[in-house]
């Protein structure tokens, strides 16, 4: 059953799209400029949102792992926010604190800015995706032995040549498979492009565009699998870099004990926290004006509090609803094909292990457009005719998150001694058994881990849904997304605040039900 879905709703649908094209739409895609300069954009912008993003995240990954600034464990929250909100939202926010009636630009400096374009974008996916690398980055440089530094800086090292020859190398491992996570991530993002690029082409945006404004179904499955070519390439190359750095430096041996990192100096620490706390002021601002920006009636002119645009979004849409529901069914079975799947590559062991991981894993190197493109496309016609039904909606959830919610059961399973299962086994239980009375048992904390990631992201979820919705199958995105490019700022910024607070609550509920056993992030 497992094989069979991952089968049809993976593999089938991406072969289906690259079947679509002919050989005369590359050749359209290759030698019009329209196309070239969208590429090059995507690129471009995929390049400098990646380094910008890395960066950041590992200046702020050192401060509050190694730098022991001021505050560390607070300062260690505010890059969560953003991976458990729609990415989108960081372009809605910065509109209305940045765009042509700012809270920022037009209402305290004065100035008629225009936040639309590259540079818009550039900002909306570096706070977007920055958490991507610090979550990596701050993960590998726990993982170095201060003990290395200390013994570097006891040869005479400084503490600028330590941190360059030491800390940096062990690092750059880790480093590196952030920055192609960032790039995975940049490449299928669609909410930030459509909100604030403006007449700035990505591949993402003109793939939509050219199938809901020109109906060009083999021109947009073009655009879509021109994006999937960076994308695998950077996920194939994310796995042999991680692959390849176990155990390329040996940070512990023999008999030994973990010490304090060594120390920063006074001026690089107080860099450090001022850095840190520029960056969190920025992202909690990002999230005051989305709440400030719901209770207004007019964003830019008048600012008298009014709950209208609640009442609007709450009462009179479905929207917010369909979300909720098809999250929670999503989430569901996510969850279960994920530890399902996880189970049999880990501890049955079947022949076609490898194959079935790699599939597992496949749908994070798959951008949202494409997949919601190849759905249309594979399904749309009898006998699985599901396009514009809840079904396929949900089936687009559940396989965008099918990876994460694999890898927290796989490493819960990789903590599990093979030894308890073969007790049960000798005790005379069947393997069906011994999965629902020994192991489900000892991994429901990471089965309620998968199930919550799975519905934090999916009711925020864009990219795929929105080229599967129909009339009475939309989301809160795709409201959101629409809500904005029709300047219902306030409906916009309301039905965004319920998002991030469902969020929130639900990690809040998760959280206090499982205490310290539910580690969403490990970091």
């Amino acid at each position: 059953m497992v094989v069979a879905a991952l089968a049809l709703f993976v593999l089938y649908p991406l072969l289906v799209a690259a079947a679509a094209p002919r050989a005369e739409d590359w050749l359209r895609a290759l030698t019009t400029a329209r196309w070239r300069v969208t590429m090059l954009n995507t690129l471009q912008m995929a390049a400098l949102s990646t380094i910008s993003s890395v960066i950041i995240g590992f200046l702020y990954a050192y401060a509050v792992t190694r730098a022991r600034i001021p505050g560390a464990r607070l300062f260690m929250l505010v890059p969560l926010l953003p991976l458990i909100t729609p990415p989108f939202v960081s372009g809605l926010a910065f509109i209305l604190l940045f765009g042509r009636r700012g809270l920022v630009t037009y209402e305290l400096l004065g100035l008629n800015t225009d936040i639309y374009g590259w540079h818009g974008l550039w900002l909306a996916q570096t706070v977007s995706f920055f958490p991507i690398a610090f979550l990596a980055i701050a993960g590998v440089l726990r993982s170095i032995n201060p003990n290395l530094e200390r013994a570097s800086e006891s040869l005479g090292a400084g503490r600028w040549t330590t941190f360059r020859t030491v800390v940096v190398p062990l690092a750059a491992p880790g480093v590196g498979a952030a920055a192609l996570l960032v790039a995975i991530a940049v490449l299928g993002d669609f909410g930030n492009p459509m909100l604030i690029a403006g007449r700035y082409r990505v591949l993402a945006t003109e793939a939509y565009l050219q199938i809901s404004g020109w109906a060009d179904m083999r021109m947009g499955a073009v655009l879509g699998l021109a994006l999937l070519m960076p994308a695998i390439a950077f996920f194939f190359l994310q796995r042999r870099l991680q692959g390849s750095s176990v155990g390329r430096f040996v940070t512990v041996g023999g008999r030994g004990s973990r010490i304090e990192p060594a120390p920063v100096s006074p001026m690089a620490r107080w860099g450090l926290f001022t850095f840190c706390l520029l960056i969190a002021l920025f992202m909690l601002a990002k999230y005051a004006v989305i709440l400030l920006g719901a209770f207004t009636p007019v964003w830019g002119v008048d600012y008298t509090f009014t709950l209208d645009n609640f009442r609007r979004v709450v009462v009179r849409g479905p929207e917010l609803w369909n979300s909720l529901r098809f999250a929670g069914s999503a989430a569901l079975v996510c969850a279960v094909l994920a530890t399902i799947s996880a189970y049999l590559v880990y501890r049955v062991k079947v022949p076609f292990g490898r194959a079935l991981d790699l599939v597992s894993l496949l749908p994070a190197a798959i951008p949202g457009t494409l997949l919601g493109i190849a759905y249309v496309l594979a399904f749309n016609t009898p006998p699985l005719q599901l396009t514009g039904t809840a079904t396929i909606i949900v089936i687009s959830m559940v396989f965008s998150y099918l990876p994460v919610g694999y890898r927290i059961a796989a490493a819960t399973l990789h903590q599990l001694a093979p030894s308890i299962e073969e007790s049960a086994a000798d005790m005379g239980a069947s393997s069906m058994r011994t999965f629902f009375d020994v192991v489900l048992p000892l991994i429901s904390t990471s089965f309620s881990a998968a199930l919550v990631y799975c519905f934090v992201k999916a009711i925020g979820t864009l990219s795929a849904v929105v080229f599967l919705i129909s009339h009475g199958t939309v989301v809160a995105s795709a409201s959101i997304l629409n809500l904005a490019e029709q300047g219902y700022w306030g409906w916009a910024a309301a039905l965004a605040s319920l998002l991030v607070g469902i969020a929130l609550l639900t990690l809040g509920v998760a959280k206090l039900v499982f205490g310290r056993r539910f580690a969403f992030f490990d970091i």
